[in-house]
């Protein structure tokens, strides 16, 4: 039985995995929709951002000021984005709060622009769908193709985690039923490691049965705009953006069609002593790799080919996540969901065990320190901030109980003086400072923020909920005091930049109302109106192509009204239901 993939035209064979939604990858669109795809916004940057930034205008001037433009006509004589700095916007998420940084970048839209223009040429894009056929092997499933957004996503990257849910994670349980063992690896700095000089092996396919002579354009210009995004560094390609990642495909596709024929060679070694080679089956998402096989020294034989593979390619397996398993089902699920499942005992038909707000934070701390980082830290967050939010409107309900109960009241009369003198101090004390089970709103803050500091990833989460406690509080002293010393906290450190993006998410109605703004970033500086005179060093660029660049786009005024001192955003509170 065969299904329509609308999206594609496509028939798709009729599986259990087609009950979820299908994910239509880029592979299946034009060469004029691979370049619309790549030119929005969410695809340019790939890590969240509050929702009031978008750079769909910026793009769209590039793509209509240097259209067909060839690049050398369109730099300045003289200078190269290879010889100069701040090219990009860097942003050094500081991963552990300590000294542990992974480097992701806002590319100037004019290199983003000239390599996605590169790669979705008409020609070009052919010769990429052509290489990808070659790189589409037996017995080895790539999972990693970026694909097309739902039309509604429920959260940020939807479709993009329900497809690595069901090809990945379900995949490897499915074949639970067929095999015995697994080995599971991921390499180490992947992105980091990637030698550019692999884009000219990827497309002759060098030492592969279909290798072909001569040099390949769209490699040298590929390999030429990944060097200027880096400054000049010849090694590795940046993150951030879905090109990025595409390209970065193509390294591993072509390790996967390496991979596939020295199994292959050693099939025909093992036919030639009269032996059958076992079954085995390999899934691979972008850098992370499952093996399965009923033979035990098979798969081992297989992981050392895998290793002298990547070896080739200038890639190491990360051996501290590297291991041979017989429990398929549960290591065919990432570690910190299989934690939250078994390892969690706070959560039942009731709600939760911890009527303590401040032990439910310190549970998901410590949590953190195991799995940092991780989509589960995410979904807690987001449970208790559920409850945060529910305890807080059952507060409200109780003030207004208070006032509508006493406002016809003579607080003249004797009888009624006494209870009403009560329930207004009441009242004031409730205003003043609002009860939280289990800790004060500054000390749950405190832990809110080591979490944020810890999980930079999470920062958002964590602090969604200081915003909706703090904005709970009348007390302005008290209110300005905790932001200032979250901010402290967050700021006050090296590689800060992601953390003040979201703070100033909290802070921005506060700070509008007092006319100040602590945020240096200057992507902060024009969240308030002030002028900022470039994002992205382009004095490389011809100036008539780059001074009519559309900076003032970049923040949406009418989302920006829309910003209240409570953070929103698209949660990932579904990522656990995959």
């Amino acid at each position: 039985m065969t299904i329509l993939n609308k999206k594609s035209r496509i028939l798709i064979p009729f599986t259990s995995r087609t009950m979820a939604r299908i994910a239509t990858n880029i592979l299946s669109l034009n060469h004029e929709e691979a370049m619309e795809f790549f030119m929005k916004s969410e695809q340019y940057h790939g890590f969240e951002m509050p929702e009031y930034f978008s750079f769909d205008e910026v793009l769209k001037y590039v793509h209509e000021t240097i259209g067909d433009k060839p690049y050398e006509e369109c730099i300045q004589e003289g200078i190269s984005p290879e010889d100069i700095s701040d090219v990009n916007l860097d942003i050094l998420l500081n991963k552990d709060g300590r000294y542990a940084v992974r480097p992701i970048i806002l590319a100037n839209p004019f290199l983003y622009y000239f390599l996605v223009r590169e790669v979705c040429s008409e020609d070009g894009w052919q010769m990429v769908k052509k290489l990808f056929d070659k790189f589409n092997v037996p017995h080895i499933t790539s999972c990693a193709m970026p694909v097309i957004p739902w039309e509604k996503e429920a959260f940020h990257k939807a479709t993009t985690i329900n497809n690595w849910w069901s090809s990945m994670e379900q995949r490897a349980i499915e074949l639970s039923l067929e095999y015995r063992y697994m080995f599971v690896t991921d390499i180490t700095n992947c992105y980091g490691s990637i030698n550019p000089q692999a884009f000219d092996w990827a497309f002759s396919m060098k030492e592969t049965s279909y290798e072909i002579d001569g040099e390949n354009t769209i490699a040298k210009n590929i390999q030429k705009y990944l060097r200027a995004f880096q400054q000049g560094r010849n090694i590795g390609i940046p993150q951030g953006s879905a090109i990025f990642d595409f390209v970065g495909e193509i390294i591993l596709g072509y390790s996967d069609l390496l991979l596939h024929e020295a199994i292959q060679a050693k099939v025909k070694e093992y036919e030639e002593q009269g032996r059958t080679f076992p079954a085995y089956e390999i899934i691979r998402y972008r850098d992370d790799y499952r093996v399965l096989c009923n033979d035990k020294g098979t798969l081992e034989e297989i992981s050392y080919i895998l290793q002298q593979v990547l070896e080739r390619l200038n890639f190491r397996m990360n051996s501290q996540k590297t291991k041979i398993s017989d429990s398929i089902v549960t290591d065919a699920v990432k570690a910190d969901k299989l934690a939250y499942i078994y390892n969690t005992p706070i959560f039942n038909k009731k709600g939760v065990d911890f009527d303590s707000f401040e032990k439910h934070l310190l549970f998901i701390l410590m949590f953190s320190r195991q799995y940092p980082d991780s989509g589960s830290i995410r979904t807690m967050l987001s449970d208790i901030d559920k409850r945060v939010e529910e305890h807080l409107k059952s507060l409200d309900e109780k003030n207004d109980s208070f006032s509508n109960n006493w406002e016809h009241v003579d607080l003249c009369e004797d009888d009624y003086a006494p209870k009403a003198k009560s329930v207004s101090s009441e009242i004031k004390t409730y205003n003043r400072q609002k009860y939280i089970p289990g800790g004060s709103i500054r000390a749950l803050s405190a832990v809110c923020t080591q979490i944020a500091l810890e999980n930079v990833g999470c920062v958002h989460y964590a602090l969604r909920i200081i915003s909706r406690m703090i904005d709970s509080l009348k007390d302005m002293d008290e209110k300005q005091s905790i932001i200032d010393l979250v901010y402290h906290k967050l700021c006050n450190q090296p590689n800060s930049d992601y953390n003040q993006l979201w703070l100033q998410n909290m802070t921005y109605t506060q700070d509008k109302k007092q006319g100040t703004s602590p945020y240096t970033l200057r992507l902060c500086q024009l969240v308030v109106g002030k002028k900022v005179d470039s994002i992205w060093n382009s004095d490389w660029m011809r100036a008539e192509l780059t001074s009519s660049l559309p900076y003032n786009s970049i923040v949406d005024s009418k989302t920006l009204k829309k910003v209240t001192p409570v953070i929103m955003f698209r949660e990932t509170r579904l990522y656990n239901e995959y």
